[in-house]
C-alpha cells in the first residue's frame, strides 16, 4: 500500500510545532504522582518538569525516543508512502540544541525537507506520552518551548518561501493558530492565488473555543478539513450550529464560508473504531476501519497522523478520493500497532 513516485512533482508543506515524543509505558501510580489521566493530553505545569528529567536521564521504564507533534508525524508518514526525497518540506523552531538537530538529522534521513527556524535561546519542544500498562491508554504532557516561537520571518525568507511556491498542498494543525494564525493566513491566501491545497486538522476539541477568533480568520481557506467526532461536536457548539447530530455537523461546517470556490470543501471526520465520515460534493459517505484485535493495539497515539499522512499521500498523487481515505485508514491500523510514530524500515 505504498507507491513509487519517481515523477511525483507535487509536494506537501506543513508548518509544525517540532516536538520529542519521550513514549514509555507507565503503572497507575507514575500518572497519581503527576496528576495525570489516562486518555487526556495537557500542557506541561510545574509540577510536570520532572517527568522530563526521569525518562530522559534514566528511570524504571523502558523509554523510546521518537520524533512527534502531531503534523510533523503526519507528513513523515507521508513521505514514507511517496519515498521521493522531500516529497515534504517541515517548518517549524527548534532549540539550538541536540534533541532538535538529532530530530532534524533523522528526518532527512527519512527523506523529509527540514526548513526549521532555530532558537538558540530556547530548548526543542517535548512531548512525554505516557502508556498505561495493560490498557493501552495514553496520557500526553507537553512542553511546547521553541515550538511555540515561530517567527513569520522566517516564513517569508527566501529558502523557505521558495519551498513554500514548489508545493502543492499545504497541511497544518489547529495548534498552531495560537501563535501562528496570521502565518497561516498568509499561507491560505498564497494558496487561494495559485489555487493549491490547504489543508487543516482541528486537533483538540478546546481549540475551537480558546481560539475561536484566529480559527474563523483560517477556515475560509481550507480545502480539506479534518477532525474527530469530539472535535466536530464542539466546534459545532463554538460555532452556534444548533445541532447534536454529527451528518448535519460535517455539511454545515463543509458549507461555512469560502475563499477559493474552484475548490469544493472536503470534510474528514474519524471516529476511533467506527467509520471515517467523509463529506464530499454534497453527500457524507461512510468508510468502515480495518478490524483490529485489541491485544494488537500498542498505542493510539498517532492513529489521527497515521490517517492523515496515508491519506495526503494518496491525494498528492491525485487518487480518487476514495483511495485516499482507504489509505488513510490502512496508514492508521498500521501506526497503531506500534510505538508512537515509528514507521516501518524499507525493504
Amino acid at each position: 500500500h505504498y507507491y513509487i513516485t519517481n515523477n511525483l512533482r507535487e509536494m506537501i508543506f506543513g508548518l509544525v510545532h517540532p516536538l520529542l515524543d519521550i513514549t514509555a509505558i507507565v503503572d497507575q501510580e507514575y500518572l497519581d504522582r503527576y496528576g495525570l489521566k489516562e486518555n487526556d493530553g495537557i500542557l506541561a505545569q510545574e509540577k510536570h518538569k520532572e517527568i522530563y528529567a526521569e525518562l530522559l536521564n534514566g528511570c524504571r521504564y523502558k523509554v523510546k525516543k521518537i520524533p512527534g507533534g502531531a503534523t510533523q508525524n503526519a507528513l513523515r508518514i507521508a513521505q514514507w508512502y511517496l519515498k521521493k526525497k522531500h516529497a515534504t518540506t517541515i517548518v517549524g523552531c527548534i532549540g539550538g540544541d541536540k534533541v532538535g538537530e538529532d530530530m532534524r538529522e533523522q528526518l532527512e534521513r527519512e527523506g523529509c525537507r527540514t526548513e526549521y527556524m532555530v532558537d538558540p535561546e530556547a530548548t526543542t519542544g517535548l512531548c512525554a506520552v505516557l502508556i498505561s500498562s495493560g490498557s493501552n491508554s495514553r496520557s500526553l504532557v507537553t512542553r511546547l518551548d521553541a515550538a511555540n516561537l515561530y517567527k513569520h520571518s522566517h516564513l517569508v525568507s527566501d529558502s523557505v518561501w521558495r519551498c513554500l511556491e514548489e508545493s502543492s498542498f499545504f497541511y497544518m494543525s489547529g495548534f498552531m493558530l495560537n501563535f501562528s494564525s496570521d502565518t497561516m493566513v498568509v499561507i491560505g491566501e498564497h494558496a487561494v492565488e495559485k489555487n493549491k491545497c490547504f489543508m487543516l486538522n482541528l486537533s483538540a476539541p478546546y481549540l475551537s473555543s480558546l481560539f475561536k477568533e484566529p480559527m474563523q480568520k483560517v477556515l475560509p481557506y481550507c480545502d480539506i478539513i479534518v477532525g474527530n467526532s469530539d472535535e466536530a461536536a464542539t466546534l459545532a457548539k463554538n460555532f452556534e450550529f444548533n445541532t447534536t447530530e454529527l451528518h448535519d455537523m460535517i455539511r454545515m461546517l463543509a458549507d461555512m464560508p469560502k475563499v477559493n470556490e474552484k475548490r469544493k470543501r472536503i470534510v474528514l471526520i474519524t471516529q476511533q473504531e467506527d467509520p471515517v465520515l467523509v463529506y464530499s460534493e454534497g453527500k457524507t459517505t461512510e468508510y468502515p476501519v480495518l478490524p483490529i484485535s485489541p491485544e494488537d493495539i500498542v498505542d493510539t497515539n498517532g492513529a489521527g497522523d497515521g490517517f492523515v499522512g496515508g491519506f495526503l499521500a494518496s491525494y498528492a498523487l491525485n487518487k480518487p478520493l476514495e483511495d485516499c481515505v482507504r489509505n488513510g485508514i490502512v496508514a492508521a491500523h498500521m501506526i497503531i500497532q506500534v510505538c508512537g510514530c515509528t514507521l516501518p524500515i524499507r525493504d
